[in-house]
């Protein structure tokens, strides 16, 4: 079927190539990351809380030295 009389191309709404988020906001954007990330996790059975608790003890020896 051919299109209607004088109809156009719509163009696609624009993606902004940055985001401007305060520093706060930021904070809680990724808070929101980790958190949701645990739940799937522990939902899923994966143990990525205790990797993460690994991961900072061995960072607090690396800083210690």
């Amino acid at each position: 079927m051919g299109r209607v009389v004088g109809s156009t191309n719509k163009q696609p709404p624009r993606v902004p190539e940055t985001v401007l988020m305060t520093t706060e906001q930021k904070i809680e954007f990724l808070a929101n990351l980790m958190v949701d990330r645990i739940l799937e996790d522990q939902k899923t059975g994966k143990k990525i809380l205790r990797r993460i608790m690994r991961g900072q003890n061995v960072s607090g020896t690396i800083a210690a030295a």
